[in-house]
């Protein structure tokens, strides 16, 4: 028996081969006929792995084009989100990085092409600083009131960002309206970072981003021009003297109580020293303002000549 079967397995043996082979090559052209291998494109956003902390990251571009090629029945098992894209930033530093993109797609997927085989990545390290806040005063007051002093509720914040962009910031500015206010007031007020343009500077953040600020205003008052007495002590160098003394300006606007402005005709300077003086001396000073005084210019230029005695 088992040699009749092995009779008619050798019997034309190579014909049978032959018919085999035939059979699988026929196979596989039907089946790439009926499944045959296609290209599609997919644009996907590049994710990055092994990012150091404390570094802002900017990719250019941002998302590429990834061309794949597989069967056509492996496609309908597959969403664009199972085709990505990523930069390695283990070895990345500070500044302009050329990085090499790499993919991941399904299993089955040939990737024929991507559009950009490597693309530029900027890092830049986070960083802080303190910044007094400026806040600027706009409006008026309303009738025989005056503002005295604005009071915000911190001096300074914090701005944080990338480098270059804290580096442009010189102030933070903040705007606050009088609004014809007669009493005091609180209100809220934004703050906003800007360079020494006053441009508003991106990309940073503040540590308040707004803050309420007080305005004390005085009630009961008027306001008058008055003379600016320019106040000085000492004695120069011998056989030279005190010729002229000035203020530039030389008058000044004052806000007060009605009665106290009716006693005021002149305004005190700070003292200069003019102790062994032997050539003009000048210096900016404070005005010396009385209690309940108060004044849009709080400070003066004295020059005060020195001539020599004939």
């Amino acid at each position: 028996m088992m040699n009749r079967i092995q009779s008619i397995f050798r019997h034309n043996l190579p014909a049978k081969i032959l018919a085999l082979l035939g059979a699988v090559v026929l196979w596989f052209f039907v089946m790439n006929d009926e499944n045959p291998s296609v290209n599609s494109t997919f644009t996907v956003p590049i994710y990055t792995i092994n990012g150091p902390d404390g570094y802002t990251v900017k990719l250019n571009p941002r998302d590429v084009t990834v061309k794949v090629k597989a069967p056509r029945a492996s496609f309908t098992a597959t969403k664009p989100d199972d085709f990505k894209a990523y930069v390695d930033l283990g070895e990345a530093v500070e500044g302009t990085n050329k990085l090499k993109v790499r993919t991941v797609v399904p299993q089955g997927f040939e990737v024929v092409d991507v559009s950009d085989e490597f693309i530029e990545v900027t890092m830049e390290a986070l960083v802080e600083k303190q910044l007094a806040v400026n806040v600027q005063v706009t409006g008026n007051t309303g009738a025989h009131s005056a503002l005295d002093k604005i009071i915000p509720e911190k001096d300074s914040v914090k701005v944080t960002g990338p480098r270059t962009n804290v580096e442009r910031v010189n102030r933070v500015v903040g705007y606050l309206n009088l609004a014809n206010n007669t009493s005091d007031f609180t209100i809220k007020v934004k703050l906003t970072p800007v360079d020494v343009d006053g441009n508003i500077v991106d990309s940073v953040s503040l540590s308040t981003k707004e803050m309420d600020v007080t305005a004390k205003i005085l009630s009961g008052v008027d306001k008058k021009v008055v003379s600016i007495k320019p106040a000085y002590s000492g004695v120069p160098e011998q056989n030279f003297e005190v010729s002229v003394v000035s203020a530039q300006p030389d008058k000044v606007e004052i806000t007060g109580k009605i009665e106290v402005l009716e006693k005021l005709n002149e305004i005190f300077t700070d003292t200069v020293v003019v102790d062994g003086a032997n050539a003009d001396v000048t210096k900016e000073v404070n005005l010396v303002l009385p209690d309940g005084i108060i004044s849009p210019s709080q400070k003066v230029t004295v020059k005060i000549q020195i001539k020599k005695v004939k």
